[in-house]
């Protein structure tokens, strides 16, 4: 049965990293011809070319981008294995951001899944607005965030992709909006995205609207939509109990929405891009 080397995989992902053979032969500690061996012995055993070469350096080929991160995975289960054999194992800080518009009960599966498939990990979660996650993920608040983005399907979702969703008007079953001049809306803070959305696409549509309700977090949104005080945009995962998809001629059309991972920078340690891995595989 054939598996693949550590030392080479090793010596792989630090050349991949640093750019060059010879950059990468000094992160592992090896001679240049020593780390071109085992990159050579490395392409022989996945038959196919990883890196190609050129007087500026060396960049991954199709063939190793699909292989870097199970390589920087095996090399974190290895490391964590040795850890473990010598009771010894190294805990690895991770700030988790998850967006609000995630349910809640799947928050719970995918903190399980990270935790069983990655115990090395001491998770820090925060719960927030996505495009204040975004923003701290990009100043180096969070290691990773999963945030939502709205927008047509062609619309590319910031980071990895995780999943897309229908957007719905959303209202407590029953809610009659016939009498109302203005439709009552329920929505998050103005810097929310669905909040932006959902009035620009009412303005286009010329349907008068007013602000009956600002809650302060997606949990307080359904609460207030359930007490009946007027109608919010959710997306299709976050319509829960007690609520109903709200039609009218009032109300436009909605696009889809999108999950999208934010991932650790390329210098970060193993174990946080082995944790965006196992997000990922949380979604597939």
């Amino acid at each position: 049965m054939r598996s693949l080397d550590l030392d080479q995989l090793r010596a792989f992902v630090a050349v991949a990293e640093a750019g060059s053979i010879s950059a990468g032969a000094g992160r592992v500690f090896r001679s240049q011809s020593a780390v071109s061996e085992q990159l050579q012995k490395l392409e022989a055993a996945a038959g196919a070319a990883l890196l190609s070469r050129s007087r500026q350096g060396v960049d991954l080929t199709p063939a190793g981008r699909r292989l870097i991160g199970h390589a920087r995975q095996m090399l974190a289960l290895g490391e964590l294995a040795l850890h473990e054999v010598r009771n010894e194992v190294r805990r690895t800080d991770a700030r988790l951001a998850i967006s609000d518009y995630f349910r809640n009960d799947e928050i719970a599966g995918l903190l399980g899944h990270l935790g069983r498939r990655c115990p090395q990990l001491r998770l820090q979660v925060s719960i927030g607005q996505s495009a204040t996650l975004a923003q701290g993920h990009a100043e180096g608040q969070y290691d990773l965030a999963v945030i939502l983005h709205a927008g047509a399907a062609r619309t590319r979702v910031p980071g990895l992709p995780l999943r897309r969703e229908a957007l719905h008007w959303v209202a407590a079953p029953g809610l009659d909006l016939r009498e109302e001049a203005e439709l009552p809306l329920v929505l998050l803070p103005p810097g929310c995205g669905l909040h932006g959305l959902a009035v620009q696409r009412l303005q286009r549509h010329r349907s008068a609207h007013r602000i009956a309700h600002l809650a302060s977090g997606v949990a307080g949104l359904q609460a207030a939509l359930r007490a009946g005080l007027g109608v919010g945009c959710l997306n299709a995962s976050a319509i829960g109990p007690g609520l109903a998809i709200a039609r009218s001629p009032r109300l436009p059309p909605l696009p889809d929405c999108g999950f999208g991972l934010l991932t650790p920078p390329e210098e970060a340690p193993a174990a946080l891009h082995e944790a965006a891995l196992i997000v990922r595989t949380f979604f597939a």
